[in-house]
């Protein structure tokens, strides 16, 4: 479903005997309805995307640093100077 004001104003439901609305197709409706809101509601905007994407790149690159300060670090203790 595409949830539009358009398409939300064309819905229709079976009016039955006693002048009440067929509920299951009510609640089909919700249903998709449901689905529609929770799936917009679960999708990012382009600047919450940017600002992961940001975030991201900038805990690889010090990810990146500690680990080449790490091997720094470590190199000169598996030099042959210091093999046993």
């Amino acid at each position: 479903m595409e949830l539009t004001p358009e398409y939300i104003k064309a819905v229709r439901f079976t009016v039955k005997r006693g002048n009440t609305y067929d509920a299951a197709e009510v609640d089909a409706f919700l249903d998709e309805l449901l689905v529609a809101v929770t799936a917009r509601q679960n999708t990012p905007d382009a600047d919450t995307l940017a600002a992961v994407c940001t975030i991201r790149a900038e805990m690889t690159e010090q990810i990146t640093r500690a680990v080449l300060e790490a091997e720094k670090r470590i190199a000169p203790l598996l030099s042959d100077e210091n093999a046993v």
